[in-house]
């Protein structure tokens, strides 16, 4: 069997830039916060979508996985 496409690509086309997103590390509250840019990395030798958000709890920038995003509402 032959993967195509990357890890967590089946959420992009449901995530977006300016989107409100929820995520949650493991042993820490949750957090919240909006995607202002989604790209392609590679780890592992695998492509990997993740996202940059910025938190509305602490002012900080995570780069996280899209699979780890819960949308809380749509920006547009």
């Amino acid at each position: 069997m032959e993967a195509t496409g990357s890890f967590g690509g089946g959420k992009q086309n449901q995530i977006e830039c300016g989107d409100i997103v929820l995520w949650k590390k493991l042993g820490e509250k949750r957090n919240i916060g909006m995607v202002y840019d989604i790209y392609v990395v590679q780890m592992g030798g695998r492509s990997v979508k993740k996202a940059s958000v910025a938190s509305f709890q602490d002012t900080l920038h995570y780069e996280l996985l899209l699979l780890e995003l819960k949308i809380v509402t749509k920006g547009n």
